[in-house]
């Protein structure tokens, strides 16, 4: 019978999780600030760059957390958190996700 993993997430999986939550709250924090400044003035401009500097690193870190398989389930509701967009994995990510489910319960089952 095999060993039962751990279900404590890997540093990569944890660092990805704050960093994209942190990400996504900065990001926020601009379109408010753009928003309120009005986007078409300087301070605006300024917000919306912020802005575009932010989504890539959000992007850097979806396809970071995307290349990395999942050890367990801590782990792989990690990368499902990260990979989806209102509750559903985004089309870009469903093969990473559903490789590592099906190679945890092929492990499971072995």
């Amino acid at each position: 019978m095999p060993q039962p993993r751990s279900q404590t997430p890997r540093k990569i999986f944890t660092t990805a999780l704050a960093d994209w939550q942190r990400a996504w709250t900065t990001h926020a924090r601009h379109d408010r600030r753009a928003a309120s400044a009005g986007f078409a003035t300087a301070t605006g401009h300024a917000h919306l760059a912020a802005m575009t500097t932010i989504a890539t690193r959000i992007t850097a870190i979806e396809n970071h957390i995307a290349r990395n398989p999942a050890n367990n389930r801590a782990e792989l509701q990690i990368k499902i958190a990260i990979l989806s967009l209102d509750g559903q994995v985004r089309p870009e990510f469903r093969k990473t996700v559903l490789d590592d489910a099906m190679r945890m319960i092929a492990e499971a089952e072995a």
